[in-house]
């Protein structure tokens, strides 16, 4: 993968299992973290067997599964503590943390979603804050966390242009619930945090010095000195914009300026402006302006 958000599905060999891989932070820039990748994968079928047991031993990462019911009983332990689950069909999530233990006998008609993180991932999207560590969950009906892995799922499978926000601001959500941190006094602290000219300057420099580069709301909340959560409030508040919706004007700024000229091609002018693929270039472009990159260019031309 050679950006932040971009997906991509494995063949697992099963037709009934979906892979993607989400790398949460870009390589390329100095600033940025190692890359980490969160994996989802999905499983709608498991299989002729009227029972399916599956055993997970203790590792580094963490776990997240969002799961739909079979209809019949399920038994299970995790972390070393037994547990039966009563006939249902209903969406109810559980949590795996690094370092424990699970099996489970369920119904085969039993569907799954299920999100892996690499250890001290979620911890890390709230490092600004001292909660509780994370705790296995068993099957909770939270209907907040239900949504949330219901969206990452969604985002991941199609990414849009606004997936890296949507995942990084969902993913932070979950680690808050899982945390046991309360949102609300969390938001009313983050109304009292605004971003310093000279703070939005640095970032706003950073923005126009790297558009041909991924820029994620993570890598752009380190650059302003404040947590992801943080950051994007105050950037709009400071701008007028979404952190994402200014970083998209600005290329279109750039692009605009290229296209005036005619020493660049098409294809050169979009990954100059942080457009991998020109069709997405060409899309967003036309989108926001009314016209082709090529008509502009045509029409504008000096």
């Amino acid at each position: 993968m050679t950006a932040a958000g971009q997906v991509q599905h494995t063949h697992t060999g099963y037709q009934a299992i979906d892979v993607v891989a989400y790398r949460h932070a870009p390589a390329s820039l100095s600033l940025a973290a190692a890359p980490r990748d969160v994996m989802l994968y999905r499983i709608v079928d498991y299989g002729p067997s009227r029972v399916t047991s599956a055993d997970r031993p203790a590792d580094d990462n963490e776990l997240l599964l969002l799961t739909r019911g079979s209809g019949r009983p399920a038994y299970g332990c995790m972390a070393g503590h037994r547990y039966t689950v009563a006939p249902n069909r209903e969406l109810r999530a559980s949590f795996v943390p690094s370092g424990a233990d699970s099996q489970i006998e369920f119904g085969t008609s039993a569907k799954s979603v299920n999100l892996v993180f690499p250890k001290g991932f979620l911890a890390s999207l709230i490092e600004d804050r001292a909660g509780h560590a994370s705790a296995p969950l068993l099957f909770t009906d939270n209907p907040a966390l239900i949504g949330l892995i219901s969206l990452i799922e969604l985002e991941m499978f199609r990414p849009g242009l606004a997936t890296d926000l949507v995942a990084e601001q969902a993913m932070r959500s979950m680690a808050l619930i899982l945390s046991g941190i309360d949102p609300n006094g969390f938001i009313a602290e983050s109304d009292r945090i605004s971003l310093p000219p000279v703070r939005l300057r640095r970032v706003v420099d950073f923005i126009e010095a790297n558009l041909e580069q991924p820029l994620a709301l993570d890598l752009l909340a380190h650059v302003a000195g404040l947590s992801v959560f943080h950051f994007a409030r105050v950037f709009r508040q400071a701008t007028g914009f979404s952190p994402y919706r200014f970083v998209s004007e600005r290329r279109l700024l750039r692009a605009q300026r290229l296209l005036m000229s005619p020493e660049m091609s098409v294809q050169d002018i979009a990954l100059a402006c942080g457009f991998p693929r020109h069709a997405n270039f060409s899309a967003a472009f036309t989108r926001a302006r009314g016209m082709s990159p090529s008509a502009f260019r045509a029409y504008f031309a000096l």
